[in-house]
């Protein structure tokens, strides 16, 4: 066992004791876990053996959390859609348990749903425990400095090689796919930028901003097309929002630059195929996925497949037009995905999962506009304006660069969803506490606005 080993596990196990005392420590911890991957930068114990940090670090936490200061009132429009799309996965699995069309991918799905569940669960314990503005900072940068870490090494090792081999996330956590994590490195960007407008540190500035770098030359690095698709969509939107229009064209500009000198001959290739309407097996297979999911919607517009339904090659292929199948299968393409945020919600939970789903996102957006205005209006709260646009703006990458992704229940989407959640709370709270000094007779009704 290396030195690396005992050092994961020593923080892990000191870790246990200290999260049943102080949940939100534990909540940090686990967030931390979950995004830097800590044990798979370790070769023993660690990394093979029986020790699962995150589960290790989640139960104290949730006893914890019992005794913990949390927030109250947590029941906003964006919790109750939240709930209800749990509710409804939770449903369709246990519906098409009963439908023998289904019974080939039943237990796949239970074992799904198992993995959304704990990633929902942690969701609403995010929301309890981050009670206050420190607790909020604190937990976007704990979120940042886990991705701008591993960011920045992945970039020097790009940069070192010439830019010829592609990036990949740690291996055997939700980022190793190329796609995932230029996903996840997407969301974070505007999260770098508008925490960096907000910190007070001129050093904590100047650091967030060079990992912010660090993850763009990683987006170009994976080879993922959606990824530059969402890269793209990201450094556009903070030109447009930006009052600081010459720290958005720079990065911009280092975008560009990175696309023009820091890509391969291989990586050019792929991207003009693509723009030139040339489809790579790939991109062939996203269009089958879609049609299929479509197609299957409409015969179960309620429910939908259920989860891994798109992966079930007894069933999905016959929702799949006859052209497109016979190429499929000349071409020894095998669907792994639905390739879309909306389709595979569509095509698994049917009309009524997809458009919980798209409720959920359009509440966060739009509230975060909604806020951000009450913001110009009451002074005691410009404080949430850079969250609400690092929010928003990560919603936009989400929205776009998981339009050919099937990242429906991607963890760090639910945990920005979690965010906006709190930021909501903390922000009710605080306008109710200005409203009752200058204004009580109207607080209600303004709050209750």
């Amino acid at each position: 066992m290396g030195l690396r080993d005992i050092l994961v596990i020593v923080i892990i196990l000191l870790s246990v004791p200290v999260s049943l005392l102080n949940a939100y420590y534990g909540i940090v911890v686990w967030t931390w876990i979950a995004y830097f991957n800590p044990h798979r930068y370790v070769w023993g114990a660690a990394r093979y053996g029986m020790f699962q940090p995150a589960m290790l670090i989640a139960i104290p936490t949730l006893l914890g959390t019992f005794f913990a200061p949390k927030n109250t009132r947590i029941w906003i429009r964006e919790t109750v859609l939240l709930a209800a799309l749990w509710v409804w996965i939770t449903f369709t699995t246990l519906y098409i348990s009963i439908v023998p069309e289904f019974s080939g991918h039943v237990q796949d799905a239970y074992t799904h749903l198992e993995e959304v569940s704990k990633i929902l669960l942690m969701t609403f314990v995010t929301i309890l425990l981050v009670s206050s503005k420190t607790k909020l900072r604190w937990m976007v940068l704990v979120i940042l400095g886990s991705f701008g870490i591993k960011a920045l090494f992945a970039a020097i090792f790009y940069l070192r090689t010439g830019g010829e081999f592609q990036i990949w996330g740690p291996e055997g956590s939700f980022l190793y796919d190329n796609n995932d994590f230029a996903l996840a490195m997407n969301m974070t960007i505007p999260l770098f930028f508008y925490m960096a407008q907000a910190e007070q540190n001129r050093w904590v500035r100047i650091g967030l901003r060079g990992l912010m770098v660090a993850v763009a030359i990683c987006v170009v690095g994976t080879y993922s097309r959606g990824g530059l698709l969402g890269l793209s969509a990201v450094t556009l939107t903070i030109v447009v929002k930006s009052r600081q229009k010459i720290i958005g064209l720079f990065l911009v500009f280092i975008a560009v630059m990175g696309i023009l000198t820091l890509t391969t001959i291989a990586w050019k290739d792929r991207m003009s195929e693509f723009l030139q309407g040339n489809f790579d097996k790939s991109a062939y297979s996203r269009l089958v996925a879609w049609t299929g999911g479509l197609n299957l919607a409409v015969q179960h517009p309620l429910t939908g497949g259920g989860f891994d339904v798109y992966t079930d090659e007894a069933v999905f292929p016959h929702y799949v037009p006859s052209t497109a199948r016979g190429y499929l299968y000349g071409k020894n393409i095998h669907l792994h995905s639905s390739h879309s945020i909306y389709f595979q919600m569509l095509g698994e939970h049917g009309f009524v999962g997809l458009g919980l789903f798209l409720l959920l996102l359009w509440s966060c957006f739009m509230n975060m506009g909604r806020l951000r205005r009450q913001a110009f209006v009451y002074t005691d709260l410009e404080w949430v304006i850079p969250y609400t646009n690092m929010f928003q703006v990560t919603l936009i990458a989400y929205m776009i660069n998981g339009a050919t992704l099937g990242r429906a229940y991607f963890d760090f989407f639910y945990q920005i969803v979690a965010l906006v959640i709190v930021l909501r709370l903390l922000a009710r709270r605080e306008l109710t506490a200005t409203l009752l000094e200058v204004e009580p007779e109207e607080t209600l009704a303004t709050v209750a606005a």
